[in-house]
């Protein structure tokens, strides 16, 4: 069955992305797993955020520049605050899916695993998976424990299957959906064909080297029936609902 990942939780207007609260949510309307960001503290911790930087609360800090402590006292909405990667863990780890997107460039690979042996965490994608764009705490994971299932995250697929492979990969999240906003100078015309002559392909040449494949921000209604007539592992989405509904209509086929 094609996995649902909710795309920072479930979101909707009264709940803040990345939040305890929008995590829940998911579950509760359908989601067999959720998916979210995390950025390493100034004392070496772990924050759910998706941001480098607090800008869109109205403050100037950087994630990295404060503790645990003073981003968990942020209340974000009533009683909703930034939780700890902990806290996540404590409560959903091993029963729904985590794709833990891994937002620092460097270092903080081994923190990470640290957290992942002391929750004693299944190494099994149907329970875990580590993503990022950032190529080197991928690697470095791999490195420190081969059996953390990981997955390259990018945008255009042209080329990415390789970069996937050198990193030893278990997993590829490729990007897939209309254009983003901040991509003007593509054409809906260029974005198909792009689709056509990387995506697509790339969805067939990673199933015969053995990748999974969890397509993200697949929101679009086409997008996600096709996403799933491909046959993918899992789709990483805002439209948590929508999906279920989908999946459930194609699969009473």
């Amino acid at each position: 069955m094609i996995r649902i990942l909710a795309h920072r939780g479930y979101l909707v207007n009264v709940v803040p992305e990345n939040t305890i609260p929008a995590f829940k949510a998911a579950i509760n309307h359908g989601a067999d797993g959720i998916e979210f960001d995390i950025h390493l503290t100034s004392d070496r911790k772990f924050v759910c955020y998706h941001d480098n930087t607090l800008e869109k609360l109205g403050r100037k800090e950087s994630i990295k520049d404060l503790t645990e402590e003073e981003l968990t006292a942020i209340v974000l909405k009533e009683d909703i605050y930034i939780p700890t990667l902990n806290e996540v863990i404590e409560l959903f780890g091993n029963k729904t899916i985590l794709n833990i997107e891994i937002k620092f460039q460097t270092d903080g690979s081994k923190e990470l695993v640290d957290i992942i042996e002391q929750y004693s965490l299944k190494r099994d994608p149907s329970f875990l998976i580590i993503s990022s764009f950032n190529h080197k705490p991928l690697q470095d994971i791999k490195s420190i424990h081969p059996d953390i299932p990981t997955a390259l995250l990018f945008q255009f697929a042209r080329g990415q299957l390789r970069i996937a492979k050198s990193l030893k990969c278990d997993a590829i999240h490729p990007f897939y959906n209309t254009v983003p906003k901040n991509h003007a100078f593509i054409t809906p015309v260029i974005s198909t064909i792009l689709l056509k002559l990387y995506t697509h392909r790339i969805f067939q040449q990673a199933k015969k080297q053995g990748f999974l494949i969890n397509p993200y921000a697949v929101n679009d209604e086409k997008f996600i029936q096709d996403a799933i007539k491909r046959k993918v592992d899992g789709i990483i989405t805002d439209e948590v609902e929508l999906s279920f509904k989908i999946r459930n209509e194609l699969k009473s086929k």
